[in-house]
């Protein structure tokens, strides 16, 4: 029942966000196209690439386009629905948590559920396109579904991980941001280029393959039902790791004292 109350919750704020959004249509589709646009130079880019070379790390064009679409997907799916979440530090420098600790539902739930980034719808329709334009078969229409909600939750559940360090020091964003930063970039290359070093970090601490690499190899590629059951286990755990951080950062948090409320 509280996994119901919660996927209603979330698809309500996304709701309420985007009907908020709406009343600005120029602006609500310009924003969508724009990153649409943006995400399609980087198609350009690889294709020049791979016109002077066969395969990078054994990755063909397909290849390596089907990373940057479930990468892509899993960006757009975690700002449309939890965009709120960069907004965290904000909220905690400045003390402006006590109006979400006041409501009934998890903190963190409500504080990631309250914006709504319109471009990254952007990145989700990039996703399909980029499925046509290497020629997908239909298939895989669907199974990019899950995948972006496999990418989209490792994405938010690591950010939010690291940027509790809010709580307890200034500038604590600094590691999330970079942390972030390397998941986003190193994601969107084939992983057979990377040493057993990084791809031991990029399993654990910085679970880059499980954003990109592990979907679109097992669930795409070679379909195999226990790595998906795996990387559906890994989101599971960083999501209670994100919770848990969070949870227990909040018992450092210092009130702004503010008044205010929400609609």
């Amino acid at each position: 029942m509280a996994v119901k109350n919660n996927l209603k919750m979330i698809f309500s704020y996304f709701r309420l966000n985007v009907k908020k959004e709406w009343k600005y249509k120029t602006s609500f589709f310009m924003q969508i196209a724009m990153m649409i646009l943006n995400d399609l130079f980087f198609i350009i880019q690889w294709y020049i690439i791979f016109q002077l070379v066969d395969n990078i790390g054994g990755y063909g064009f397909n290849e390596t386009m089907l990373l940057w679409a479930i990468a892509a997907g899993g960006f757009g799916f975690s700002h449309a629905f939890f965009g709120g979440a960069w907004n965290i530090k904000d909220i905690v420098y400045d003390g402006k948590l006590d109006v979400f600790l006041t409501q009934p539902k998890s903190v963190l739930l409500n504080v990631s559920c309250s914006s709504t980034d319109i471009s990254a719808i952007g990145d989700m329709i990039y996703a399909y396109v980029v499925l046509i334009i290497i020629g997908a078969p239909w298939h895989w229409y669907l199974l990019m579904i899950p995948a972006m909600i496999i990418a989209g939750l490792i994405y938010v559940s690591v950010y939010v991980t690291y940027v509790g360090l809010c709580f307890y020091m200034k500038q604590g964003d600094a590691i999330a941001k970079s942390i972030e930063g390397t998941v986003n970039k190193a994601a969107n290359y084939p992983p057979h280029i990377f040493n057993y070093v990084v791809k031991g970090l990029f399993l654990t601490l910085i679970p880059t393959f499980f954003y990109t690499f592990i979907p679109a190899q097992y669930f795409f590629i070679t379909f195999n039902i226990w790595w998906v059951l795996g990387a559906v286990a890994v989101t599971a755990l960083w999501i209670a790791i994100a919770f848990a951080t969070f949870n227990h950062g909040l018992k450092k948090y210092n009130s702004g004292n503010l008044m205010g409320g929400r609609l």
